[in-house]
């Protein structure tokens, strides 16, 4: 049996143009923006597949985005941006220094800060572009799956869901930033981005106590103008620092930077007059300290979009996360799946109303098995239901590139 949740949105977008404050040459000059979401709904069930870690989500009442940026000289700028959701507390999302031109060149630039994510294409998409068709974020950047950073999930836990109540650790996370030290640029058609960071592709705050560091790295390629391919990686300990039981003891006796998580993966992108084509894929590995297998992931989507008429687009979007087999107890041949193999079609149509106001329409459906486990997708006794639900989002945006090669 299939879990089945449909839902339908309305989105208003309004794009508003910067405000300065400075000297009138570029470098000096302080910009400001904003980004404004407003949404009404109707009915509906299962918003936590949309929110994250402190309940923040695309989907959600009201959203703002402030964003702030300083040229000091033509190749250092500082950049800022404030995000308040409704549903969480007000927080700094971004704040980081960009260097370009280190050797007098575009192929060494430098980032530092609390920055987009080094790995894959849809973190820049989103956080430069402004360019996402849909409203939701692709489940590989966002599931929350049954693996916490509290290295107590055992076997058994996460087969039955009983390990991380709630939701715990997505395979990557749009909605929370690494500190990080990354340097990128452009040589040719190639361009790469490699960094550093004290947090982790899975769980980045929580992971900044323990020791050791996450590398990340993408290295892309455009052979035409119309094609841009791309292969990351990243790897490095994911675990938060253990809580201790009464005793004093922690729950193994394994450090927490002695567990990693490994990730890989290729993104393409493809554009051919009206038509706009944005993929990516990932194989993720756990290490996790209570369970023998290693804990694999496997994910991605395929979206696209067209302009068919002046102003008007239509885009969807295919996505699905595949789960190993573990050995849930010590019989032989005893396994399962450590969370539940998930896919999603979201589907949207726009009109660009004004410079100022965007108009979305859009549907989405998320599916899993019934296997008796997992956060509110088990149906009650009797069978599946379908939900419906309408939202309303005016969103107030003037963000500007922050202008780093490569970014």
């Amino acid at each position: 049996m299939m879990r089945r949740r449909s839902s339908w949105f309305v989105a208003v977008v309004a794009l508003a143009a910067t405000a300065g404050i400075g000297p009138v040459d570029a470098a000096g000059q302080i910009e400001f923006s904003g980004q404004l979401d407003l949404v009404g709904v109707a009915r509906g069930d299962g918003p936590e597949l949309n929110q994250g870690f402190r309940g923040d989500g695309p989907f959600n009442a009201v959203r703002l985005k402030l964003f702030a940026r300083r040229w000091v000289t033509d190749r250092i700028g500082i950049f800022a941006e404030l995000l308040y959701d409704v549903d969480a507390a007000a927080r700094v999302n971004g704040a980081y220094v960009v260097v370009n031109d280190l050797m007098g060149g575009p192929w060494l630039n430098a980032r530092l800060g609390l920055a987009p994510n080094v790995v894959g294409s849809f973190g820049q998409r989103s956080t430069y572009f402004n360019v996402n068709p849909l409203i939701g974020v692709p489940l590989v950047w966002s599931y929350r799956t049954n693996l916490g950073g509290s290295g107590t999930n055992t076997a058994a836990g996460l087969t039955t869901a009983t390990g991380e109540p709630g939701g715990g650790m997505p395979i990557l996370y749009d909605s929370c930033w690494n500190v990080q030290w990354e340097l990128l640029g452009e040589i040719g058609r190639f361009e790469y981005s490699v960094g550093m960071t004290p947090g982790s592709m899975s769980n980045p705050i929580r992971s900044r106590a323990v020791k050791g560091s996450t590398w990340m790295a993408r290295v892309g390629f455009a052979p035409v103008p119309s094609v841009r391919l791309g292969l990351s990686a990243a790897e490095g300990p994911y675990l938060s620092a253990p809580t201790l039981d009464a005793a004093g003891n922690p729950p193994y006796a394994e450090d927490p930077s002695d567990f990693d998580q490994r990730l890989h993966g290729v993104d393409v992108a493809y554009q051919a007059g009206s038509w706009l084509v944005h993929s990516e894929a990932y194989r993720v590995v756990w290490e996790a300290p209570l369970v023998s297998d290693d804990l694999e992931a496997f994910g991605g989507y395929v979206e696209l979009r067209f302009d068919f008429l002046p102003g008007w687009y239509v885009a969807g979007r295919l996505d699905g996360l595949q789960f190993s087999d573990i050995a849930t107890g010590p019989q032989a041949g005893t396994r399962a799946p450590w969370d539940q193999d998930t896919r999603r079609t979201e589907v949207a149509l726009g009109y660009r109303l004004a410079r100022e106001v965007l108009l979305k329409l859009d549907w989405q459906r998320t599916t899993a098995p019934d296997v008796g486990f997992g956060r509110g997708f088990r149906e009650p006794e009797g069978g599946g239901r379908e939900t419906l639900r309408r939202r309303l989002c005016g969103r107030v945006s003037g963000r500007p590139r922050d202008g780093a090669r490569g970014g």
